[in-house]
């Protein structure tokens, strides 16, 4: 759309910029990049300053706006505003706690953030604009002179089908504002902000006309909504006692209560619910059935996506509402409570047009919205994303290098959103986009539960606009194709927290790139009791813990829950006594009272350094993201030799082998067998879902577990069975595993989510014995075995036994 007046002063546009700390600063605004999320502004006396959006709690600006007006005729989405610029009240409630309300004649929402045009006194509009990290939501109210009486149904009588013939606002005008992105002065509003029209008088009731059956297509809904705007309606106490659902003495009673409790904002209709006077859905279906609302099989409705369009997807799935087509001014929606005004009234303020609502089913409308925006469980939405890329082939006479379609594409954009949003929601760790040799086309692969699984192909000539879209949200070269590139892009979507991104491109053969996202969702850290620890490991865990001095190390391959496991102990250890510095790479746990510092090699923030620089800041306990070398290894050892409770992580098979390892780095034995406290082994193990087989196991299973729980242990295979039997078998001795089914719970694979086992090496005499003399894995193992250590297998095995894991798996995992 496109905001009237003269040309913008290129010299920048006055404002007022709110930080997140807390401070207002008065400054000319120079540039604004909605794609980057990043302004430019240039305080009083000072060089400019760029900040991400990330900073920022709201912008002003401080020139008033008209909103050009345009002819009526303009694509789906235009907004209609009455003259006079009726004003409502818009809430933007804060990530903070606190609430901002304002005036607004019109909103529109984006993902980068919301934009607010406020009422001046001018008679035009100011522009703020409050950043998707700054609030969590926003609410519309009327104000109190269009508040609903309080005796009318339960909705204004714009959002009823009848309202539209009875009182035809007075719409004058269309604003369109226009994506002005190369204007600093004018914020970046990719669609128009919306006005909501009036409420009209109420009328006597009148006696409904018969209507035949549901509508199955357009033409029938259209001539039940035409016998709805011609049957007057009338205060919904007296139509509730008319159809005998309620009696004079409750109507009294909860017009009492309606003027006690809150006036005019507290519907006459959700007074009588509360009261238990007349169930919810009752009242949705008896006043819908009373005042021409019909219900409508969605199913077997073909929506028009010029409605789709008008109606931004946060809302759809906020309030539950599906567009179903335009006619005139009008917006028909289908709504599970024709009667949820606040919904009704959002729409029109988003939208700009009056709505007729219909009645659809709560099922329904998942089904549809999910089939026409997208969301969990869209699959179809996806497919339908990757045939419409496919359906805007080049033209022939187009050369191909000229002819793909841009990074900016709105399908595009729309298709990489669509994409990180369904892998947050499948509970994905890693995206990989896999680009194809010749014609192949790109393939994209979730990895859940440890698990590569295909999600979709998309066309082998949109491949290079993929890889740059994907490399603009992390303000990468996308000129740069033969060196490997590292970036983070942070993104929200469709009111879900936000998502950080780890993204690395890598060049492969012909010149192609590939692309792996791994997704870091703020994940919270896990107690340790819920981490499923055996009872021994986890009082031997606890115990070091306790420790004031000495060194932990926790040990597996890439992707088995190192790092959640020591945020679990640190959330353990996180005390008011103690001071806890961390350093990571990336740092992807935040807990409150830890002192997190990521590591960036190009300002020389490496681990050896940071660790030298945590023993001058005083610390109690210090967790090292990584060992990874001989000099973080002896910086880590001095660190714990000098009273100080380190925790790091080594990529190695096993505890024992750990310790080989770090003896390999010409460690001091005498210094590292003084300072270890214990190793940490483990691994992740696909977990039985729900609808696993159980089954008696036969003898012949449970020698074989019994020889594996065994291996090269001086453990006895008869003493072990007869211990289980013991402790998990039935009252005849009889032991039950349990086999993966599928359903579709777990997409019929049989496994749903990850379980941890574990091997816990504590430090004992003996063991340091050992590291004095450099005895190899093998003896060390046998040495902590003896001494009641239980490996990675022994463990797997036993929750194979207690039925969340099989055998197959937890071989995979630990062999």
């Amino acid at each position: 759309m496109r905001i009237a007046g003269d040309e913008p002063d290129p010299q920048g546009e006055r404002a007022n910029l709110m930080l997140a700390t807390g401070d207002a600063v008065a400054c000319v605004l120079l540039s604004i990049d909605c794609e980057a999320r990043r302004l430019t502004f240039r305080p009083a006396h000072a060089n400019a300053v760029t900040l991400p959006f990330s900073e920022i709690r709201c912008l002003q600006l401080q020139k008033p706006v008209e909103l050009e007006q345009i002819p009526l005729a303009v694509p789906p989405g235009a907004v209609a505003l009455k003259s006079g610029h009726r004003a409502w009240r818009c809430t933007v409630h804060m990530k903070d706690g606190t609430d901002i309300e304002a005036e607004a004649l019109a909103v529109l929402m984006r993902p980068c953030g919301l934009y607010v045009f406020v009422v001046h006194p001018s008679d035009g509009a100011m522009r703020w604009f409050f950043p998707s990290d700054a609030f969590n939501d926003y609410t519309i109210d009327p104000l109190e002179e269009n508040a609903p009486d309080e005796h009318r149904a339960d909705t204004p009588t714009a959002t009823a089908p009848h309202a539209a013939a009875a009182s035809e606002p007075d719409v004058t005008h269309l604003t369109h504002v226009t994506d002005v992105t190369d204007v600093p002065s004018m914020m970046d509003v990719p669609d128009a902000p919306a006005s909501a029209p009036p409420a009209g008088p109420s009328a006597p009731m009148q006696e409904a006309e018969p209507r035949p059956g549901p509508p199955s297509n357009r033409r029938e809904l259209e001539h039940f909504l035409e016998i709805g705007r011609s049957t007057a309606r009338g205060r919904i106490g007296e139509l509730l006692v008319a159809m005998g659902l309620v009696n004079e003495a409750q109507v009294k009673e909860a017009l009492s209560r309606q003027r006690w409790e809150g006036g005019p904002h507290r519907l006459l209709g959700e007074v009588l619910v509360d009261m238990g006077a007349i169930p919810r859905e009752a009242l949705s279906q008896a006043v819908a059935s009373q005042l021409g609302v019909p219900t409508l099989n969605l199913m077997r409705f073909a929506c028009d996506p010029n409605a789709i369009r008008a109606l931004p997807e946060q809302l759809a799935w906020r309030h539950w509402v599906m567009p179903l087509y335009i006619a005139g001014r009008r917006l028909v929606v289908a709504i599970e409570d024709p009667f949820d005004w606040k919904a009704l009234h959002e729409v029109e303020f988003a939208t700009g047009l009056q709505v007729d609502p219909v009645m659809a089913s709560h099922d329904d409308l998942a089904s549809t919205i999910a089939k026409y925006y997208g969301g969990i469980g869209g699959a179809e939405a996806i497919g339908q994303l990757v045939a419409r890329l496919g359906e805007e082939r080049p033209e022939p006479e187009v050369p191909p290098e000229a002819a793909q379609v841009t990074e900016s594409d709105n399908t595009l954009v729309r298709l990489v959103n669509k994409m990180i949003v369904d892998a947050f929601d499948a509970g994905a760790s890693d995206i990989h986009i896999e680009t194809g040799m010749a014609e192949r086309p790109t393939r994209v692969r979730f990895r859940v539960d440890g698990v590569l699984r295909p999600y979709i192909e998309v066309p082998a000539n949109f491949r290079p606009a993929l890889v740059s879209r994907i490399k603009i949200m992390c303000s990468l070269d996308i000129s740069e194709h033969r060196r490997p590139q590292d970036g983070k892009i942070r993104f929200q979507e469709q009111g879900i927290r936000p998502i950080e991104l780890r993204v690395v491109v890598m060049p492969t053969a012909q010149g192609l790139e590939d692309v792996v996202m791994r997704i870091l969702a703020a994940p919270r850290a896990l107690s340790l009791d819920q981490l499923g620890l055996a009872p021994r490991d986890l009082a031997q865990l606890k115990a070091i813990a306790e420790r004031s001095y000495g060194l932990l190390f926790v040990c597996g391959p890439t992707g088995s829950g190192k790092t959640t496991t020591l945020h679990s102990l640190l959330a353990y250890m996180n005390t008011g006594e103690r001071k806890i510095w961390t350093v990571e790479d990336p740092v992807e746990i935040a807990q409150e009272g830890l002192c997190q510092v990521q590591v960036n090699p190009k300002l020389d923030l490496t681990f050896p350094n940071v660790l030298r620089s945590f023993l001058r800041a005083d610390p109690d306990v210090i967790m090292v993201g990584e060992t990874r070398d001989p000099e973080t290894a002896r910086t880590v050892i001095a660190a714990s030799l000098t009273g100080h409770v380190v925790l790091s992580t080594m990529h190695t098979n096993s505890a024992a082998e750990s310790i080989v390892r770090l003896l390999d780095f010409g460690l001091d034995p005498f210094n590292f067998a003084d300072a270890l406290l214990g190793v940490l082994g483990q691994r992740l193990v696909r977990r039985l879902c729900q609808c696993k087989k159980p089954h008696v196991a036969t003898p012949e299973e449970v020698a074989e577990l019994a020889r594996e729980y065994c291996g090269a242990t001086p453990l006895v295979p008869a003493e072990v069975e007869a211990r289980w039997r013991s402790r998990y078998g039935q009252a005849d001795g009889t032991l039950t595993l349990h086999a993966p089914a599928g359903c579709e719970e777990c997409d019929h694979t049989g496994y749903k989510g990850r379980l941890g086992v574990y091997e816990m090496m504590v430090a004992s005499p003996s063991l340091k014995e050992a590291v004095l003399a450099r005895e190899s894995s093998t003896q060390i193992l046998a040495r902590a075995v003896s001494e009641g250590m239980v490996t990675l297998m022994q463990d797997g095995i036993e929750k194979v036994l207690q039925g969340h894991l099989d055998l197959r798996q937890v071989a995979v995992a630990c062999s």
